[in-house]
């Protein structure tokens, strides 16, 4: 792991822009633009080069560019809990229990571009602590960009229309909050100017926090989430002024006052606006949402994931989480995840290949996976990230794209278990567009399933298989993924997962009392067994690794690949042919190069795998 330090050095040698490393300490820091913490650490001014606007204010201005039309809603019913404060408002954060079983808090960002029927299909509120509406925007005189009372703003018209008023009724059912992010972008000149307006002015403060108290109570929300961007360090101490002034208000006025701040991955390594230490101080925000992405962008001169877990060319997860670390307690943070990747020309096909300018763009997680899937899976082994190329013919050019899947976000939210950290969140909700790899991902991370397959490589698989109802452990607390899996326990296990009918004819003799009994009548109605002959099932015998991959292609109907000849180590055994059917549909590789280790017993955590390969969606 690289040391906070070291991590700078590193910047410094590449960008050749830095005067010196971050954890440097002394007395009276260089008059440069560096900033002094309050344990005396002198942070260096930001690099140019990574002085690039976010994909937060990237998608505002790209997605959030189109037509929307919103119907009005009604009130939103108020969270369960609330009359209990000043003026029947929603509970105080201290109050407020960690909803569904989860560990940690589960921040996601919900843009008005994503207020439609067919998006909102896909939430699971089960594992969402905060949904962060984003966004109203504000403006220098402290007024929320509301528009006129027949022609709202787009933000405006999505925080009070009817598809926000269902996402808050149905959040609060769950026992989750809903907050108003407001946004201030100040990434050209006239955002920064009216940034600074605002911040410099104890007036404007005063009327944009009580518009924000009325925003919030209007709705029955549970809070707010502020995304000022880029706050520079000249206006460091208004800005956690303001969070101070704004938390005060909402809690005086008895409305929802859980308040989340935003701020980049590198306010804790570049000298910004952002006093990590005082927003996250007692009285101030009650957790920062890191924006922990946006490592590379679309102007990055090389090609790379937007959350590297490390980087030899530029900061990194590893150690800009440390650098947070170092100024406030990990129950502050919520490290946020990318459920986006990049995509840039490129000199070369080469990992980490430098870029030819122009030509970046975004996609959501379910379109990369389809472009990886077509151009194929590469995995950057540093980054710890997955990504693909391909060549543009009609440009003459390499075109490399990095992305993060569950692989890559499972690497994250194990630092972010592992280092005590308040939670997770991430960029956007919705853009996995119903698949459910990444709902799993977040289920067996933050509310898992079972108490003992944390260190399963196969956890998220088996985390499938609870919510499908294909198994519910071996206890009510335990899944024992090392048991070995009887041939009665794999046919329950199939039958659950193809929903097959009850069968009424008796197959085999020596099964009578199994609790398995009804399964396996039913897997052999289906032609799935034919038993292990003379009329029984054998249903206390261990399943091989053979044994399932006959079970599998017969339940999946596989014809392709019987002469395919994948492995050397099952020439003489007469499942030869499923097995190498199983390999040409992708369902295994096999247990080591040209072997699949036939005779193997399989485990229960290994045919979680296998179901969920052969069957989730």
């Amino acid at each position: 792991m690289r040391s906070r330090a070291s991590a700078s050095l590193l910047a410094a040698s590449l960008l050749a822009s830095l005067l010196g490393p971050v954890a440097t300490l002394a007395a009276d820091p260089p008059d440069d633009g560096s900033v002094v913490t309050a344990d005396g650490r002198v942070l260096p001014p930001m690099p140019a080069e990574l002085q690039q606007p976010s994909v937060h204010a990237d998608m505002l201005a790209t997605d959030g560019a189109g037509a929307f039309t919103f119907t009005p809603g009604a009130p939103p019913a108020p969270a369960l809990g609330e009359g209990s404060l000043p003026g029947g408002a929603t509970q105080a954060y201290d109050s407020f229990a960690i909803p569904n079983g989860l560990q940690k808090e589960v921040l996601g960002f919900l843009p008005y571009w994503m207020l439609s029927d067919s998006a909102l299909s896909h939430m699971n509120y089960s594992l969402v602590s905060t949904i962060a509406y984003f966004s109203v925007g504000a403006n220098a005189e402290g007024y929320l960009i509301k528009g006129g009372p027949t022609t709202p703003s787009t933000g405006w018209a999505g925080w009070n229309s009817s598809h926000l008023t269902n996402v808050i009724n149905d959040a609060h059912a769950s026992g989750g909050r809903v907050v108003l992010t407001v946004t201030m972008m100040g990434w050209n000149t006239s955002g920064a100017a009216a940034q600074a307006t605002l911040l410099g002015s104890s007036s404007a403060r005063a009327r944009l926090v009580s518009q924000i108290v009325d925003a919030v109570g209007s709705r029955n929300a549970d809070g707010v989430n502020l995304d000022f961007e880029p706050v520079p360090s000249s206006l460091r101490s208004q800005f956690t002024s303001f969070v101070r002034q704004l938390k005060a208000g909402l809690t005086a006025a008895g409305v929802g006052d859980y308040l989340t701040v935003c701020v980049m991955a590198g306010a804790a390594t570049w000298a910004t606006g952002y006093d990590v230490a005082g927003l996250s101080a007692a009285g101030a925000a009650d957790h920062l949402f890191v924006m922990g992405y946006d490592y590379h962008w679309s102007g990055s001169s090389r090609a790379g994931g937007v959350a590297p877990i490390e980087s030899p060319y530029t900061v990194d997860v590893n150690g800009t989480m440390l650098d947070f670390l170092e100024e406030t307690s990990g129950s502050k943070l919520i490290w946020g995840v990318p459920y986006y990747g990049r995509y840039w020309p490129t000199s070369s096909d080469q990992l980490n290949a430098t870029t030819l300018g122009g030509g970046s763009g975004a996609l959501y997680y379910t379109g990369h996976r389809t472009q990886a899937i077509q151009h194929g899976r590469l995995w950057d082994p540093v980054g710890k990230v997955p990504w693909y190329r391909y060549w543009n013919s009609s440009t003459g050019n390499w075109v490399q794209a990095y992305y993060d899947d569950p692989q890559s976000l499972a690497a994250k939210y194990d630092l972010i278990n592992a280092r005590g950290l308040a939670g997770t969140g991430m960029w956007t909700l919705l853009m996995d567009q119903g698949r459910s790899e990444l709902w799993d991902l977040l289920a067996v991370s933050f509310a898992p399933p079972f108490d003992d397959i944390g260190a399963s490589d196969f956890r998220i698989e088996i985390a499938w298989l609870a919510a499908e109802g294909i198994s519910k452990g071996c206890s009510s607390t335990s899944f024992c993924p090392k048991a070995q899996v009887t041939r009665a326990q794999m046919a329950s296990f199939l039958v659950r997962a193809m929903k097959l009918p009850p069968a009424d004819a008796d197959a085999f003799g020596d099964d009578d009392g199994s609790l398995h009994e009804g399964d396996i009548n039913r897997l052999a109605a289906a032609g799935i067994s034919a038993g292990c002959g003379a009329g029984r099932f054998c249903p206390n015998a261990a399943v091989t690794r053979a044994q399932m991959a006959s079970f599998l292609v017969r339940a999946l109907d596989l014809t392709a690949g019987s002469n395919a000849d994948q492995f050397d180590d099952d020439d003489t055994s007469q499942h030869e042919a499923d097995i190498d059917r199983l390999a040409t549909a992708g369902i295994t590789s096999g247990c080591g190069p040209r072997r699949f280790c036939p005779l193997t017993v399989v485990t229960r955590e290994q045919m979680a795998a296998f179901l969920e390969r052969s069957f989730a969606d």
